[in-house]
């Protein structure tokens, strides 16, 4: 899931993988089974899946792969059967592969369930489940007794009085960490602002700070550039400086220009030093005109 809410689902997931399993549909949450949680850096080239997830239960042994989509991408069912292939060539055992939309507005009418390809000797057959998560009931959250579901109710088929619920859920166990989450994965949806009030005291005790330490915005906001740049150095040495600093750039946009959308000429620059400028700028622009000002420059 290349994009700035990769580090939130992320820790979400790694925080509680039972629950996730169950809110993704792969395991009941009574089932009495074994869960593994794979690294996703499966030691293959150019290969990092989202989560993956070794299941074992008294009938059968399974890998649960999920890919999760903020934005859908056309190439996503052709990475799904290279993941796919790769994973069951590592681990030579069943695997059930599930997409996982956020958000509706950034989503077809349309998504695929398979890929298809026959070259000669080569032949790729891959069908998978896609979840959006903007059709879940959120009653299977609010009654499932794991506060660290609570944070995803508001990317659910969620009413204001759910949205209340989860807040009311939220505040009454007085968890910093939670309640950041359950504003930053709710502002794919939501205004933060009003996310915050309807956890009252606890969301005012929420500070920027807090905000900016919960997972996914360590990276990209103003105040965390420089981590984000080094954080990106360091993840060059093995997938190339120049494709960090561009999904850096691409985070930015998505998090504080989304009107602007993908920015084709982004990977026509080749040189650091550009893609570094232009994400400083990007991060200390003012509004839309200063951020395309600033790319047209980039």
């Amino acid at each position: 899931m290349p994009g700035p809410y990769d580090r939130l689902f992320k820790t979400l997931a790694e925080d509680d993988p039972r629950g996730l399993l169950h809110l993704f549909g792969s395991l009941p949450l009574e089932a009495e089974a074994e869960i593994q949680v794979i690294d996703r850096e499966l030691n293959l080239p150019t290969l990092s899946v989202d989560h993956v997830y070794r299941v074992r239960t008294g009938q059968r042994e399974w890998l649960a792969h999920y890919e999760v989509q903020t934005h859908y991408e056309a190439d996503v069912p052709e990475r799904l059967a290279w993941y796919g292939q790769s994973l069951a060539l590592k681990f030579k055992i069943p695997i059930e592969t599930v997409l996982i939309l956020l958000v509706e507005r950034h989503t077809p009418k349309t998504v695929p369930t398979g890929y298809d390809l026959d070259l000669g000797s080569i032949q790729v057959r891959l069908r998978y489940r896609v979840v959006r998560l903007w059709e879940i009931d959120p009653g299977a959250i609010l009654e499932a007794g794991r506060p660290s579901l609570l944070p995803w109710v508001t990317l659910t088929r969620s009413s204001q009085q759910d949205l209340e619920q989860a807040a009311r859920q939220i505040a009454s166990r007085h968890d910093p960490k939670l309640a950041a989450e359950f504003v930053v994965l709710g502002g794919l949806r939501y205004d933060k602002n009003d996310l915050a009030a309807m956890l009252g005291k606890v969301g005012a005790m929420l500070t920027e700070k807090m905000i900016e330490e919960s997972s996914f915005y360590q990276m990209i906001l103003e105040k965390g550039i420089e981590k984000g740049i080094e954080k990106g150095r360091e993840q060059g040495l093995q997938v190339g400086r120049l494709e960090v600093a561009r999904r850096n750039v691409r985070r930015i946009l998505v998090l504080r220009f989304p009107e602007i959308g993908d920015w084709p000429k982004l990977d026509s620059i080749t040189e650091l030093g550009r893609l570094e400028a232009l994400l400083e700028s990007l991060v200390t622009a003012k509004d839309h005109d200063d951020a395309r000002a600033a790319l047209e420059r980039g």
